[in-house]
């Protein structure tokens, strides 16, 4: 995996043993991973650093399929070959995927299960690891903060690709 040693240091690929399952955790093969713009701010301006546990395999925004389940995850509404999105915040044990725990830039990462979310059929993994990070800011920004609800009449300024994101939910 691609992995991240400090700002201004190139990302170095590396081999990692497989990582192993452990309890609340479940494996998944990348299928597909995102840049994100706080990806290229992490190498490039220091402020970042304490986000990350250096080093790691980056890739928050990432996509793939179920190949293994840790201890109390099983019958939580997932099998074996779902293809998942991983939603990139901090989860109950206080790890985020590409930040603390190695995440989508490497071949297999693990997460823990609350963080998942299967893609829908006709959606392409690709599709699914680009809107895990869009579709939750845009989601939080709309919902969460905007509390917009059905009926209401909304104003999104500034419709770039997380404005898109954020027309739609409100829609």
């Amino acid at each position: 995996g691609w992995e991240v040693n400090g700002t201004h240091i190139p990302l170095e690929l590396v081999e990692k043993p497989e990582p192993v399952v452990k309890p609340g955790y479940v494996k998944i093969k990348t299928l597909a991973g995102g840049l994100c713009h706080s990806d290229v701010s992490a190498l490039e301006h220091e402020s970042w650093m304490p986000s990350f546990n250096i080093p790691v395999i980056m890739g928050h925004e990432v996509a793939g399929e179920i190949i293994e389940f840790g201890e109390g995850t099983e019958n939580q509404g997932f099998k074996i070959g779902d293809v998942v999105a991983v939603c990139p915040t901090t989860s109950k044990d206080g790890t985020v995927n590409g930040y603390t725990l190695d995440g989508g830039y490497g071949r297999m990462s693990i997460h823990p299960i609350e963080t998942l979310v299967k893609v829908p059929d006709g959606v392409s993994a690709a599709q699914a690891a680009a809107s895990t990070d869009a579709g939750m800011t845009s989601y939080h920004a709309v919902v969460v903060t905007g509390g917009v609800k059905a009926g209401m009449k909304v104003g999104i300024i500034g419709v770039g690709g997380l404005g898109q994101v954020a027309v739609r939910i409100a829609v």
